[in-house]
């Protein structure tokens, strides 16, 4: 494959089969090849995605805007390029929405515009949009510090904040559960040496030892470890006001670092690397706050942090009879500032201040320099997303409360979280009360996306999931170029999944060109669809066995299998060793306790035998035949 117009025009041939009635398809390849050769990528991520933003929202609000950078039919409201296509969904000289959509029109019409909407930007357009990602970063900060909520407001999000995690302050040091996190660190060091490094700093900081609920003998040479036993002579305050000017509070040494990940192809995003005593910090008060939310009688009723199932589930039903509205907010971690947080957590002062002395201050942009933080923190802080869901949530009950007219009390507050749901940025309440809970929002400094935002109509999009009239109309996303040379796991591995995701909703040809490129470079058997094994999936779900494995009883093939990659990662200190392998082992006892929804008991919690000596190391993956189970359906 030279050129991803060569999958687009399988595509199309997808669609004629799929939609014989269809006219005009083989003018828009043309038309594709034409844009695609004058102007690269930026055709098919930026000016492709603006056209099926005017297709969602003419779906949400009935009748259709044709973007800028499309020439219309003569005489009519729709864009040349694709109007046999669109003609299916709207009126041609009006642009109103028909009567009875082609929805498999509607489903054909988002995986073309899509499909190239996430893929990994080249070098010059990264590097631009980075320098656009730090400023937006700045600029959000900047304008935190000016934006005053209503005192009203404020004073009703306080009320409703009382009724709920009433239990947030009940715990003992020694019960909560601190860990490293997975991801990076402003020192960038690996994940071993993240063990030595957290050791020095609780020697060099007695009172955050015993905040991590450790007995200062930890501090000494001598390697003894301890749980403390008292919380007393902590540096707690009462009132919640502390909070408010953050230079009071530097508990944990360190600033935070400023890093910019890939997005799509038209965005990038921020999140900060925090210093690595401060992580393991926010990692424990990160499991504490899920927990009792899981357990609180009002917020476990919108909020369910490790499962978008029920966001997506209400999507699609709000898209059959429009009784939700699906909103998202545009940078909604940068526009969280430390003062509504304060407000949402304030009558729990004993977590608000453990959240604030593991909260990084200060982060280093790089291009801008080192600045203070407004916000509450950014996407790498471990709080950042459980605390902007229960703010989120807050805000939306706040809003159906007002507009209701009824008081903050617990039956309310209570009857209100039925009516919402909250996964991140991603919300979802009743359409009667969405225009009372978007005033909600933007009062407290935050902003909602239009383009992704549906408050009335028939489309409506959650949590990866994009609906019209109760049929998911969601993309597959080409996330890498599918003309790649060379051996990159990682890439070959998501074109491996896009393909199978194509020929599973019947882009037959489609997957096919994509197959064919793949398979230029490795051959790969066909396998289930719950292996772990890469390979071809098919309809039946089947897989080829090639032998009888008499040790574990089993029909097994010779598969591919991606594998992180171990790196030599040596604990030179020994009470760096014995710290980590006693917080692991707690790590372990508390996930092995663990009972799911349906009182099974929790996977089993495996440590590396040599975990002292090496790490896996981040974001090197490589690919190896191994013998796997060909268990079908399984």
């Amino acid at each position: 494959m030279k050129s991803p117009v060569t999958l687009l025009s399988s595509f199309f041939d997808d669609v004629k089969r799929l939609e014989p009635s269809v006219k005009g398809t083989d003018r828009d390849i043309i038309t594709i090849g034409s844009r695609f050769e004058n102007e690269g990528y930026g055709f098919l991520s930026v000016a492709l995605t603006a056209l099926c933003d005017a297709l969602d929202k003419g779906l949400s609000l009935g009748c259709f805007t044709c973007p800028t950078n499309f020439s219309k039919v003569r005489g009519g409201a729709l864009p040349k390029f694709l109007s046999g296509l669109l003609c299916e969904v709207f009126d041609t000289k009006t642009g109103h929405l028909l009567e009875q959509p082609n929805v498999g029109v509607v489903k054909c019409l988002r995986e073309g515009l899509r499909m190239f909407k996430k893929v990994q930007l080249t070098a010059n357009r990264s590097k631009k949009l980075e320098k656009q990602a730090v400023a937006k970063f700045v600029e959000t900060d900047d304008y935190i510090t000016r934006f005053i909520p209503c005192a009203r407001k404020v004073s009703f999000l306080r009320a409703v904040s009382k009724v709920v995690l009433h239990d947030l302050d009940d715990f003992e040091v020694d019960e909560i559960l601190y860990k490293h996190g997975p991801g990076g660190v402003a020192e960038k060091l690996k994940a071993n040496r993240k063990w030595v490094s957290l050791r020095e700093g609780l020697r060099n900081d007695s009172s955050l030892a015993f905040l991590l609920g450790f007995d200062s003998q930890i501090l000494s040479d001598r390697g003894g470890y301890d749980l403390a036993t008292s919380y007393s002579g902590l540096p707690l305050f009462e009132s919640y006001e502390f909070h408010k000017n953050s230079s009071q509070h530097h508990t944990t040494s360190g600033i935070a670092k400023l890093l910019v990940v890939p997005k799509d192809a038209t965005s990038l995003r921020t999140i900060t690397a925090e210093p690595v005593v401060k992580q393991f910090f926010q990692q424990g008060l990160n499991t504490h706050l899920r927990d009792k939310i899981s357990r609180c009688g009002v917020l476990s009723l919108c909020l369910a942090l490790t499962d978008q199932s029920e966001n997506q589930k209400l999507a699609l039903e709000g898209s059959l009879n429009d009784k939700y509205s699906t909103l998202d907010l545009s940078s909604a971690s940068d526009l969280l500032s430390t003062n509504v947080v304060c407000d949402a957590f304030h009558t729990r002062t004993r977590f608000l201040n453990l959240a604030f002395m593991s909260r990084s201050a200060f982060v280093d942009t790089g291009t801008s320099g080192i600045i203070e933080l407004q916000k509450f923190a950014g996407m790498g802080n471990a709080l950042t997303f459980p605390v902007q869901s229960v703010v989120f949530a807050l805000l939306a009950i706040c809003g159906i409360l007002e507009l209701e007219g009824r008081e903050p009390s617990y039956v309310n507050v209570k009857r209100a979280a039925r009516r919402v749901r909250v996964f991140g940025d991603d919300i979802i309440v009743d359409t009667s009360s969405s225009h009372s809970v978007v005033e909600w929002l933007t009062s407290f400094g935050l902003k909602v996306n239009q383009k992704k935002s549906f408050l009335g109509g028939f489309f409506k999009e959650s949590c990866g999931v994009d609906a019209y009239k109760g049929y998911d109309v969601t993309p597959v996303y080409v996330r890498h170029e599918p003309f790649f040379t060379g051996w990159d796991p990682s890439k070959l591995s998501s074109l491996v999944s896009t393909c199978n995701q194509f020929w599973m909703r019947g882009l037959y040809k489609t997957s096919d060109t994509l197959r064919r490129t793949i398979e230029g470079l490795i051959k790969l058997p066909l396998v289930s669809r719950n292996s772990a094994s890469i390979g071809w999936h098919s309809r039946v779900d089947t897989s080829i066995a090639q032998k009888w494995d008499e040790k574990l009883q089993r029909l097994v093939f010779r598969g591919y299998v991606v594998e992180s990659c171990k790196q030599d990662d040596n604990i030179v200190d020994d009470s760096a060793a014995l710290l980590k392998s006693l917080v692991t082992a707690k790590v372990r006892d508390s996930r092995l306790s663990d009972i799911d929804k349906y009182g099974r008991q929790a996977r089993v919690y495996s440590i590396d035998d040599k975990h002292l000596e090496r790490s896996v190391a981040r974001f090197k993956t490589r690919i190896r035949p191994r013998w796997v189970p060909a268990n079908a359906g399984n």
